[in-house]
């Protein structure tokens, strides 16, 4: 039995390349497991770090369609249409339904609660910051809900079993806040290149659409 380390240098949640990402990552693993003596033995790692992409500079929710058309302003609406369609036919080749939701807002709470997961201890079959992270993404992206709602995080922690004393009152503290912060801001003077980017045993780091080749070479450098 070996032990891997993973980290996610950078993924937002309102990104549906983040997003496939993440199963493509998760499809590696698999893919590792599958054909590498005792590889489902293996223990699988990975920290989920902060990542701000600034879609929406407002600093409150707003109608999504508003930033598209802000976003791809020199594209016609065919043209938004096209690559919307195309998307969600990507989507679906890793078992992703895509659904625009009507609003839009900044990320910080959802990265919060990612960060309570994984300072929170989980037992076999207990809570796992990967769980959060894709419901997270399934609210976000498959349900077209609004994840700057504190009541739709607070349903994505119900919905996980995350532990409601715990966060009962966390989306009107400060509770690490500061951290993920901090978090953001060391990933963004860091990396220059585009999202999403997994980092392998802490050395190595890869673009997460493009990382099925490599992962199992890297993972015995």
């Amino acid at each position: 039995m070996e032990s891997f380390q993973l980290a996610s240098n950078k993924l937002s949640k309102q990104n549906q390349w983040c997003y496939i990402g993440k199963r493509n990552v998760e499809k590696a693993i698999s893919l590792h497991q599958n054909v590498t003596p005792g590889g489902h033995s293996d223990i699988f790692s990975i920290k989920w770090r902060t990542y701000y992409l600034d879609y929406n500079p407002h600093g409150h929710s707003v109608l999504k369609s508003e930033l598209v058309r802000e976003k791809l302003a020199g594209m016609t609406s065919e043209q938004r249409e096209e690559l919307s369609a195309n998307m969600k036919s990507i989507g679906r080749t890793f078992g992703i339904s895509f659904m625009h939701g009507d609003n839009m807002g900044d990320t910080r709470n959802a990265h919060r609660l990612v960060y309570l997961a994984q300072g929170q201890a989980s037992g076999p079959g207990g809570i796992t910051s990967e769980i959060v992270v894709e419901k997270i993404f399934e609210a976000y992206h498959e349900r077209g809900l609004d994840i700057s709602d504190n009541g739709v995080l607070q349903m994505v922690a119900v919905e996980v079993v995350f532990d409601r004393i715990q966060v009962g009152g966390w989306p009107g503290s400060s509770l690490g806040a500061d951290e993920v912060d901090e978090e953001a801001k060391v990933i963004k003077s860091e990396l220059k290149s585009g999202v999403p980017v997994f980092s392998i045993q802490l050395r190595f780091r890869v673009d997460g659409l493009g990382i099925l080749p490599s992962f199992r070479t890297y993972l015995h450098q």
